[in-house]
């Protein structure tokens, strides 16, 4: 069913308690589902004939047309899942959402019991409306930068299982916010400039605003990328000091037992006239000989720090 609210001071709902008569004059926003906008006049005669890939609300855009924009928001979901998607249309005197989820409803709620303005306009409508839909996302941000630092530190605590696929999880998520504010700064340049002449300079200045904080967003989204970078290089050199280590004691123990591995060759010629062979004191001395080898090669491979 379609739900539609008057913009006055606050967003209220046509026809409630709290609506008066002076707010009439100020603009519609209409929520529809894809099934009513099919069946909307209006849309379908001036709207729907004009746009392009309507049904492609894979990411955030805006169309500037005639005497109307048409555009979409495709939200990256912040806890897995495909995200939210709707599209919008933005007239003179009103704004139309397209929408199944029922997110803009909620949105639009949240908007009449928290935001209150001396002006009505659709321009800052349309601010407050993408302002609130990055509210959380610093705070979002944040807890990803939290969750890097817990990684690197299990980095130099050892090894942990699957940590490439954790950071590529991360990095990938990082990088599709990144995309998500880089649309919405289109969308905000776009608005600000205003070719339609549908807002006045008082609502340009909140796009203003709106572009110099999604800006911000997109920057800490950068430096995360980075961090996810930095992350995965520290693992990997991890990897490889502990790879060292390993070929450092492979080394260590071949080199002491290198002099032994001569004297099994030396002796296992076929020479029957060596002398050792026939001493009664041959084997034993043999075994001295191979254990004083040993600790003298460890006492040099201490000396020079090997381990």
């Amino acid at each position: 069913m379609a739900i539609k609210y008057r913009l006055g001071s606050r967003l209220v709902a046509e026809g409630a308690a709290a609506h008066n008569a002076a707010d009439s004059a100020c603009a519609l926003v209409e929520v529809l589902s894809g099934e009513e906008a099919n069946a909307e006049p209006r849309l379908v005669k001036e709207v729907f004939p004009f746009v392009k890939r309507r049904q492609d609300t894979h990411f955030s855009k805006i169309e500037v047309h005639a005497d109307f924009l048409y555009g979409a928001f495709a939200i990256p979901a912040k806890k897995g899942g495909s995200g939210t998607h709707f599209s919008y249309i933005v007239f003179r005197d009103s704004v139309i959402f397209i929408d199944d989820s029922g997110f803009v409803k909620k949105q639009l709620q949240t908007m009449g019991q928290t935001i209150v303005r001396e002006k009505c306009g659709l321009g800052f409508f349309l601010s407050d409306f993408i302002d609130l839909l990055i509210s959380d996302d610093l705070l979002f941000l944040t807890g990803v930068e939290s969750q890097l630092a817990h990684m690197e530190d299990e980095v130099y605590e050892g090894a942990p299982e699957n940590f490439s696929h954790r950071v590529m999880a991360c990095r990938r998520r990082v990088v599709k916010f990144a995309h998500y504010y880089l649309q919405l700064l289109d969308i905000g340049n776009i608005l600000q400039r205003d070719d339609l002449g549908f807002f006045t300079a008082y609502e340009q200045q909140s796009f203003d605003r709106l572009v110099g904080h999604v800006g911000r967003l997109h920057s800490e989204t950068m430096l995360l990328r980075e961090y996810c970078t930095q992350v995965g290089e520290v693992y990997q050199s991890q990897l490889d000091i502990h790879q060292n280590k390993i070929m450092k004691i492979l080394t260590i123990v071949t080199t002491i037992f290198l002099p032994l591995t001569l004297i099994v060759g030396w002796y296992g010629m076929n020479f029957t006239n060596m002398p050792e062979l026939r001493w009664q004191y041959g084997y034993p001395a043999m075994i001295l000989l191979s254990a004083v080898i040993v600790v003298w090669c460890v006492h040099i491979c201490r000396k020079k720090h090997f381990f």
